[in-house]
């Protein structure tokens, strides 16, 4: 009954009426647009891009020095092809130039954000509340392909807010009571705080379960070894790191319903998302231009590229062409499904090493990110366990590093691992790649040891 009211009166009150937003209304021309053809997507989302240079061009005075560094004007770009001769924006770049990255156009209230980034170099960006009411309208639309409706029960095994105030604490709690989205912690992945999760599951109840790949993955393990029946929602999402075969296999045993797999990243939010055939990832064509580059030139499909994405819709501070540092490859065919989103076939997303305690205690990669998100003072960043299990968190500082951001750190993850940790925080001036060329955020020599195997 609740859900129902809270779909059909209580939201559309609150967020149309009461606060001016215009989600519900992005939300159903997104839910009209998926079903265009794909050729009226794809000609649809190019003029936006077009758009969106031209917007860039003449009101943000890093893309107008950048362009004119190169020797290209947007009035030249015809075809997606003509996109190549454009520079493409870095970490680096937005860490260096953010402030010229902000329109001068734009007038009205910001938001700050940050992400400590799958490359270990965190960024800090902003942007506006119509922005993010059309991202937060994308991923309702995929919630939707996975089952979910508003008003009904959520559980959120995701990061959790550090240095929360208790008055910040105690609003945020009743946000989520009121939209029925429970959110729990994934950093800690011991035996007893995965028990409780399950035990958690089975008193809520949810319809949809949203997760960290790696934290459902072990919790669906521990759910399979103990022979825990569990109430089935209508689907299970996993984001933030790469799933891979075995772990959707083990997750969909144990919850008892399919996985939905999504990519994106805290830059742009959504994009791209399985919907009901999981036969690969829809596009968010309508938010996110994605180009995947290979060799100097556009990937074709069934081809592995570098993922280069532009936000279509932001003009507070605009991301064009925006290097992610993540490889992607574009399926060759349409879905299925009938949608006319372009589709990715896969995503070599990120990898997070899970970190192990003096006792044994699991410790999600995802919390490094997570912690250093806010953390604008360091460069860069690497988490490395040897054998004896002792982590060393090596940091490149920057400008303004303070010792107390060190102990933060430290800190933190004696909180999660217990004060018996040996712990350590090593400032440097580099951290080497991988023989592969790739940067790892999470190091660890230690072999995670379930000591149980999953049912068959």
């Amino acid at each position: 009954m609740y859900g129902g009211l809270f779909r059909n009166i209580l939201f559309p009150l609150y967020e149309t009426r009461l606060r001016g937003r215009d989600t519900l209304r992005a939300l159903d021309e997104l839910e009209r647009s998926q079903w265009r053809s794909e050729g009226e997507t794809r000609d649809l989302a190019f003029r936006r891009m077009l758009a969106a240079l031209h917007f860039a061009e003449h009101n943000v005075p890093f893309y107008r020095a950048r362009f004119a560094e190169h020797g290209v004007r947007v009035a030249s770009v015809k075809s997606p092809e003509d996109l190549l001769r454009l520079p493409v924006l870095t970490r680096a770049d937005l860490r260096a130039h953010a402030p010229e990255l902000l329109a001068e156009s734009f007038v009205g209230r910001l938001y700050s954000s940050g992400t400590g980034g799958s490359t270990g170099e965190p960024v800090q960006f902003r942007f506006d509340h119509r922005t993010y009411e059309r991202r937060v309208a994308a991923a309702m639309r995929s919630d939707r392909w996975a089952g979910a409706r508003l008003g009904d029960r959520e559980l959120h095994f995701w990061g959790t807010q550090f240095g929360e105030t208790l008055a910040h604490k105690a609003k945020r709690s009743l946000h989520e009571a009121i939209l029925r989205k429970k959110m729990i912690s994934a950093f800690d992945l011991s035996d007893q705080r995965l028990a409780a999760l399950l035990d958690e599951i089975a008193r809520y109840r949810p319809q949809l379960i949203v997760g960290y790949t790696s934290a459902l993955y072990q919790a669906a393990r521990h759910a399979l070894s103990e022979g825990r029946a569990l109430p089935a929602p209508r689907g299970v999402v996993t984001s933030a790191e790469r799933l891979f075969s075995h772990q959707r296999e083990a997750i969909e045993r144990a919850f008892g319903a399919p996985v939905f797999d999504r990519y994106g990243c805290r830059e742009l939010m959504l994009i791209a998302a399985e919907c009901e055939r999981h036969a690969g990832k829809h596009i968010n064509m309508e938010g996110v231009y994605v180009e995947l580059l290979r060799d100097g030139r556009h990937a074709a499909p069934g081809e592995a590229g570098e993922v280069v994405v532009t936000d279509l819709i932001c003009r507070s501070m605009p991301l064009i062409r925006y290097k992610n540092q993540d490889v992607a490859i574009a399926a060759g065919a349409p879905c299925a499904c009938g949608r006319g989103l372009p589709m990715l076939a896969s995503v070599e997303g990120r990898v997070l090493d899970l970190l192990v305690g003096p006792d044994g205690q699991l410790l999600a990669g995802e919390l490094f990110p997570h912690l250093i998100k806010d953390q604008p003072t360091i460069a860069r960043y690497q988490v490395y366990q040897d054998r004896r299990r002792a982590i060393t968190v090596r940091l490149v500082p920057g400008n303004g590093f303070q010792p107390e951001t060190a102990r933060l750190i430290e800190r933190t993850v004696r909180q999660h691992l217990g004060e018996r940790a040996e712990v350590s925080v090593q400032l440097v001036d580099d951290i080497p790649l991988t023989s592969s060329g790739k940067h790892r955020v999470t190091l660890s020599e230690v072999p995670v040891q379930l000591n149980r195997r999953a049912a068959a």
